[in-house]
């Protein structure tokens, strides 16, 4: 009887993608944020030039990193590095620092995850983040960094 080596799940493929859906997650995290943040700007003080074009400009950023994340998934080497520049510091910086900058300045937990915007601001905040870092986590697994492919190579 020949003895054959266990199959395992956790290859590089399979890592790659599964860090492109927890890429994808934060979108829609992000889409549901911008969603709910909208509605309340809308309810509170109307809409004004300076909010459609905000919208606008965060659709563009989710439609670019979704994008990404697609490639990244079909192991696009321009793609990890797109997410890991872009969503990976870039974005986890623009939601981080200034709730820790508040944080440092006495705010509660509740409004520096403004829970004042929604109830369920903060959850979907939470879980915009927690993707952003389980993607970055599985994105950096050397397996992952092994199965990608440069420019003009297949996949």
């Amino acid at each position: 009887m020949t003895e054959t080596a266990p199959h395992t799940l956790l290859t590089g493929r399979s890592l790659r993608i599964a860090a492109a859906g927890a890429f994808a997650l934060a979108v829609a995290a992000g889409i549901a944020e911008a969603v709910v943040a909208v509605t309340s700007i809308v309810a509170q003080q109307g809409a004004d030039d300076a909010l459609v074009t905000q919208v606008v400009a965060r659709g563009l950023v989710f439609a670019a990193a979704l994008t990404c994340a697609w490639y990244l998934a079909r192991g696009r080497r321009w793609a990890w590095w797109a997410l890991l520049l872009g969503l990976g510091v870039v974005g986890l910086a623009s939601m981080l620092l200034p709730m820790a900058a508040a944080l440092a300045d006495g705010a509660s937990w509740s409004t520096v995850f403004e829970g004042d915007v929604a109830p369920l601001f903060p959850v979907i905040r939470a879980l915009h983040i927690v993707s952003v870092l389980t993607g970055v986590t599985l994105m950096l697994h050397p397996a992952v960094r092994a199965s990608l492919v440069a420019r003009g190579q297949h996949s």
